[in-house]
């Protein structure tokens, strides 16, 4: 569709933008997205993805524009009422229809980018503030802020329907 293309690369630039006007990569990717009209939040919102930079607080773990696509994707496609349903099918819930998308979303981030922790992701390069480590994250920040685009414009039907990936519980 023309138009999810263009949200696409609207998120896309802002997302770069975010990144050259200092914001970390996972404000960047959160504030992109809310301010396309992706999803939809207060600008404060932003706050959110603040921890996420630098793998979790600078810790190298997971990427911080993975996160917070992630998060995002949730305020989509999670549980908005996770006790509305009979506590014997909570679990099952979550992991037959839940999980999905976000299994997707960081099965299709690791095949783009080849790793999903932070360090991984910048053991390239010696020094955290070269240019070279900056150029590689203004482009993953971009790339992930398109991403998460594709998946917010998802229905909760086909959200929930994705095949999944490798998972910890062997569900396909």
């Amino acid at each position: 569709m023309d138009s999810d293309r263009q949200l696409r690369d609207l998120a896309r630039d802002r997302a770069i933008e975010n990144f050259k006007n200092g914001l970390n990569c996972g404000e960047c990717v959160l504030e992109a997205l809310i301010h396309v009209g992706a999803l939809h939040l207060p600008p404060e919102a932003t706050a959110l993805a603040t921890g996420f930079g630098g793998g979790l607080g600078l810790t190298g773990h997971t990427c911080g524009a993975l996160s917070a696509a992630v998060l995002a994707a949730g305020a989509v496609h999670g549980r908005p009422d996770p006790w509305a349903s009979p506590p014997e099918v909570r679990g099952v819930e979550v992991a037959e229809k839940y999980y999905r998308p976000f299994n997707r979303l960081v099965h299709d981030f690791a095949t783009a980018h080849g790793a999903v922790l932070c360090r991984d992701i910048c053991a390239p390069f010696e020094d955290w503030h070269s240019r070279e480590r900056r150029k590689t994250c203004l482009k993953l920040i971009g790339a992930t802020a398109a991403l998460a685009c594709d998946y917010l414009v998802l229905s909760r039907e086909e959200a929930f329907a994705l095949p999944y990936g490798p998972n910890l519980a062997g569900q396909e």
